[in-house]
């Protein structure tokens, strides 16, 4: 009968694994959220460092960005202006009816930075493509609060439908290396209106359109400048016009004549 000898040092060596011991939070939620993806048929990648759902920059699934308003300076700032007065109108009304305000002065305050309307420092948006991509830590930073406030804030208005974004990842350059080939970069935010309240939409639509017609009219209302005065058809008088020209005093000096010293 054979004999099984323990390894050298296995009575010093403690068990890695104990199925009696219990599991700690942490690792139930881990276990909590692979089963959630799983059901959601969310898949991780092979960077284990990227989060889910994350797209290349390049992919066409991250190119979201839309022009803002009708991608002028002028109809951009008039329909930030409109998206924020609804965000501030919808708050405020629902904390009238009694219950707690859906976005709270932190998430419009982030909403505020982000369309360029206040904070430390100016967050560049392009107004023709939209292009909008801040990391969170620069909008932190803009707004004058924490990172986590800025992330709960962001959530609200996306719950909202005041703001949207897709994950991306960058290529590291590492291909064919053992190392990570992909890494987290800044989301990429844009405008998806159909998960706002209806009435809070078409309130939107409302003002836009009167600020359209708005500018239209302040457009038709400014003067032209008068056209110049065409020149003579006739050619006998243009001759006599600039013969009569060439015979006025001071017609083909190029200069003011000197003044005489007076003394």
């Amino acid at each position: 009968m054979p004999i099984d000898f323990p390894m050298p040092g296995a009575e010093t060596m403690p068990s890695t694994q104990n199925p009696d011991a219990p599991i700690g939070a942490r690792q139930a939620r881990k276990i909590t959220k692979e089963f959630a993806a799983r059901l959601a048929r969310k898949e991780r990648g092979p960077d284990p460092h990227v989060r889910r759902e994350s797209f290349d920059v390049e992919d066409r699934r991250a190119r979201v960005f839309r022009p803002i308003g009708d991608g002028t300076k002028a109809g951009a700032m008039s329909w930030i202006d409109c998206i924020l007065k609804v965000a501030r109108d919808y708050d405020d009304l629902e904390r009238m009816k009694g219950g707690a305000r859906p976005l709270g002065h932190t998430a419009i305050a982030v909403l505020e930075v982000l369309r360029g309307r206040r904070g430390r420092k100016r967050i560049p948006i392009d107004f023709r493509t939209g292009r909008l991509d801040p990391m969170i830590d620069t909008i932190a930073e803009a707004v004058a609060l924490a990172r986590i406030t800025v992330v709960r804030a962001l959530a609200k208005l996306k719950a909202k439908g005041f703001l949207s974004w897709v994950r991306r990842t960058m290529k590291t350059g590492q291909d064919g290396q053992f190392a990570p080939q992909r890494r987290q970069t800044s989301n990429a935010y844009f405008f998806d209106l159909a998960a706002m309240p209806t009435h809070v939409r078409q309130r939107l639509r409302d003002l836009v359109e009167a600020g359209r017609r708005s500018r239209v009219a302040r457009a038709a209302a400014v003067p032209a400048e008068p056209p110049p005065p065409a020149p003579p058809q006739n050619a006998g008088l243009r001759a006599a016009l600039k013969a009569l020209g060439d015979r006025l005093p001071g017609a083909n000096t190029t200069s003011s004549p000197a003044i005489p010293h007076q003394g």
